[in-house]
């Protein structure tokens, strides 16, 4: 990404590309005084010869035009012209973009993993509200509930190996797993290695062992097709070995996990895991590096979240803006809900700090506007930060430059697609002058390391979670936060990986 200085000289040589221009349009609206440095370079005389601006990207070349001294009303005049030509190219720009047709973002995912009991996965690790992709998914122990697009539900009890195939198909070849197939779903298959069962909008069951295979049905029909063989039928109360004894059997459903069972489970597990963390907050708490932690287990009728940080007693509670409360990451555990341009939590850090980490528990439910906001400071300039995501999904620290120089930002790859939002995820980041860079992380693992552009402490003064102001009066950007969030920290100190990880258990 080029800075603002670059990007200005590429416009007077005439040679800025579409996605510089849109950077530079980007700059211009958060850090005004860009604008006016632009406007102190700008030749003026080539305004005079434009006779119409290069729509692709609004560029007018004026390297290319021979250079004339003006008096102060040519120049107004000639800004005033520059101003209707710049106008005109944004309303032809306007005209071609709405005859191209908007291209639509696509999904290759067939079922969502909805909920999850004492998870341990041999494949990568998933959490509860993941959109699934056509693929393995490899359970070494614990309930996973799975919702298929098309409307079957199965439960997959580890360990187990399911493949699936799509919105309406899956594989199974180790495990055991129980389906609901509403009449929607009628059709829904399971392959496994010794034949497939094709569901009539039943419920049954499914053992896969390397000894045998067996199918139960608990309510309905289901059909049961093996190479070379003749398809058998199952109804209610029956059950039978895929290969080898035909006999019919009795079905047993207490062999196989319920949605009763998953449900008191879960409840278990969300108990356990609540007070865990209420455990874990008195060391997190005492932390002396520690400036900044709001928990949001404030009652719920409070205008404030309480600094529960023992030495953050330079930093006084934040005070909430219009955002509402609701539920956190677990029942019990509360949040608070981000939705219109009002919402916020005012607060103040003062003072200068040399390292900072930030971390956050947040619910990303949509990325509406150009960036939004996680944890900003009020204004722009003199080493302050701006924590946030942009458009297209990518989490930036931004960090202001000192005394007239210029910012810098420090990016992730592209992290918030659709299928993470309405999530919850723990992002981190790490300011450190020690290694001379900044580290972001989510839910524990690192993203990315950018080496830093200037050392120097940050000055974070007035700040907001979940929106930022711009200016004291007239119009300010929207940037508030679509979501919720459940838990913010603020260190003085740079937090090592495992710290990191250990905050987002």
């Amino acid at each position: 990404m080029l800075d603002s200085d670059t990007l200005i000289q590429h416009y007077l040589e005439g040679t800025l590309s579409d996605a510089e221009a849109e950077q530079l349009h980007d700059l211009l609206k958060a850090q005004p005084e860009i604008g006016e440095r632009l406007l102190q370079q700008f030749d003026m005389d080539a305004m005079l010869h434009a006779t119409k601006p290069l729509v692709a990207s609004n560029i007018i070349r004026p390297a290319l035009l021979p250079k004339r001294r003006f008096t102060f009303a040519t120049v107004t005049s000639v800004a005033a012209m520059a101003a209707c030509i710049a106008l005109l190219g944004a309303w032809v720009l306007n005209e071609v973009l709405q005859l191209r047709p908007e291209a639509e973002e696509t999904t290759a995912s067939v079922a969502v993993l909805t909920r999850g009991v004492n998870l341990e996965w041999e494949s990568a690790a998933i959490t509860p509200g993941t959109p699934l992709s056509p693929g393995w998914l490899k359970l070494k122990s614990g309930i996973a509930q799975i919702e298929f697009y098309q409307g079957a539900r199965v439960l997959i009890e580890g360990p187990a190996e399911l493949q699936l195939v799509s919105s309406g198909e899956a594989t199974c070849t180790r495990g055991k797993l129980s389906a609901q197939v509403p009449p929607q779903a009628k059709g829904f298959r399971i392959n496994t290695p010794k034949g497939t069962i094709v569901d009539l909008g039943t419920e049954f069951g499914l053992d896969v062992s390397a000894a045998n295979e067996e199918v139960h049905v608990f309510k309905g029909e289901v059909e049961l097709h093996q190479p070379a063989l003749t398809m058998k039928s199952l109804k209610e109360g029956q059950a039978m070995a895929i290969a080898g004894n035909t006999a019919m059997l009795a079905a047993n459903a207490s062999s196989f996990a319920s949605l009763n069972e998953i449900d008191a489970r879960s409840a278990m597990s969300q108990r356990f895991q609540f007070e865990k963390w209420l455990a874990s907050s008195a060391k997190v708490n005492a932390d002396p590096g520690l400036r900044l932690r709001f928990d949001f287990q404030d009652d719920e009728g409070s205008r404030s979240l309480r600094n529960h940080a023992v030495n953050g007693s330079q930093i006084a509670d934040g005070s909430i803006v219009g955002a509402s409360w609701t539920t956190g990451r677990w029942p019990g555990k509360r949040a608070l809900e981000f939705r219109n341009v009002s919402d916020r939590v005012r607060l103040n850090i003062p003072g200068e700090t040399k390292s900072l980490t930030l971390a956050v528990w947040v619910r990303v439910n949509g990325l509406d506007r150009s960036f939004n906001s996680l944890f900003m400071s009020e204004r722009w300039g003199d080493r302050k930060v701006h924590w946030q995501i942009t458009r297209d999904g990518r989490v930036r620290l931004g960090v202001a430059g000192g005394a007239g120089a210029s910012h810098a930002d420090h990016d992730t790859p592209v992290l918030f697609t659709p299928e993470r939002f309405g999530r919850w995820t723990h992002l981190a980041v790490v300011f450190d002058p020690v290694t001379k860079e900044v580290r972001h992380y989510a839910n524990g693992e690192l993203l990315t390391r950018s080496a830093l552009k200037s050392t120097e402490p940050l000055k974070i003064g007035i700040a907001e979670l979940g929106n930022w102001n711009d200016r004291p009066t007239g119009g300010v950007a929207i940037r508030h936060l679509s979501g919720a969030m459940d838990e913010f920290a603020l260190w003085d100190r740079a937090l090592s990986d495992a710290e990191i990880s250990t905050l987002a258990k």
